[in-house]
């Protein structure tokens, strides 16, 4: 099954600067990946970023059965089938993979409070043949939908360093902050997939959250986690 990607670092990658995009809160939490067939009308494959798991799996077993029980399996198939006709953006497409964050209030870099109330929240979609889709379906099927748990759009328009050092002294934390919300950082996504089916994407962190990160961790996973 398709696995979520990496997505690269402002620092490392300045591509989108000057560019459209859509940024998105970046919840901190876990990737959870689901292969869905709409022939079969069934939700098959379960992964994590790099394996495949299930309901039974140590790490994963939890998100895997909150989804099951959930009413998401039922409101994506809704969407999937009302988005499928001529010309519809999920029209002749025989895999769809859909990439969730497992977050809670308190999780941090991946790990969970035990005493959290946990969420699955859908923050990609991956069509098979053909890549990602723009953030502007993205938002209208699945970030409109009530019913289903998406990450909350900040910004649209062209992607500056005032934006971007914006971002990095957003400390949730203070009265006076200007997003409340974010407490990691977002992700920006390229409003128009390029050449070749590709859909960038760059994300940047707040101060806050790096700092943490320095304090809570041993050196050698600094790289790692920012």
């Amino acid at each position: 099954m398709k696995h979520y990607d990496s997505i690269e670092r402002i620092q490392d990658n300045g591509f989108l600067i000057g560019k459209s995009v859509w940024a998105f809160n970046k919840l901190d939490g876990q990737n959870l990946a689901i292969k869905f067939s709409p022939k079969k009308n069934e939700f098959d494959t379960f992964g994590s970023r790099k394996r495949m798991v299930d309901e039974n799996d140590e790490q994963f077993g939890e998100a895997v059965r909150y989804f099951k029980t959930s009413n998401i399996p039922s409101v994506l198939i809704e969407l999937v089938k009302k988005n499928k006709g001529k010309g519809g953006i999920f029209a002749g497409i025989d895999e769809i993979t859909f990439f969730f964050e497992w977050y809670g209030e308190h999780s941090f870099a991946g790990v969970h409070d035990p005493s959290d109330e946990m969420h699955l929240s859908l923050i990609d979609v991956f069509i098979k043949k053909k890549g990602y889709i723009e953030p502007k379906p993205y938002y209208e099927i699945f970030c409109k939908d009530e019913r289903i748990d998406t990450p909350e759009l900040i910004f649209k328009g062209i992607l500056t360093k005032s934006f971007v050092d914006d971002i990095w002294n957003n400390d949730w934390t203070k009265e006076n902050c200007k997003w409340p919300q974010i407490k990691e950082g977002v992700v920006c996504r390229s409003s128009s997939l390029l050449k070749g089916q590709r859909m960038p994407k760059v994300k940047f962190k707040t101060k806050w959250w790096i700092d943490k990160v320095h304090a809570s961790y041993p050196e050698e996973l600094w790289k790692e986690l920012e």
